[in-house]
């Protein structure tokens, strides 16, 4: 049974967007497992729930890397 308020379930329930961050993020380096610090650098890429990648993109924290399969090209194939 999933655990509703473990943040590790929050983050891996919904499909992964890739995002580039804009600005930096103080105390937020447990999104990054790879970081040594609890700071994500302005520059910083990898990949965050569809739900904080969008609500950052409002924010204009974060730019979102949009999949070849969602691009307008790819649009007209299947239109």
């Amino acid at each position: 049974m999933p655990r509703y308020y473990d943040m590790d379930d929050i983050l891996m329930e919904d499909e992964p967007i890739s995002v580039v961050f804009k600005v930096g993020a103080h105390g937020c380096g447990l999104l990054d497992p790879g970081s040594e610090t609890n700071d994500i650098e302005k520059g910083t890429k990898m990949d965050l729930p569809y739900w904080l990648a969008h609500q950052l993109h409002l924010r204009q924290a974060v730019s979102i890397s949009v999949p070849a399969s969602f691009s307008q090209m790819y649009g007209t194939f299947f239109a």
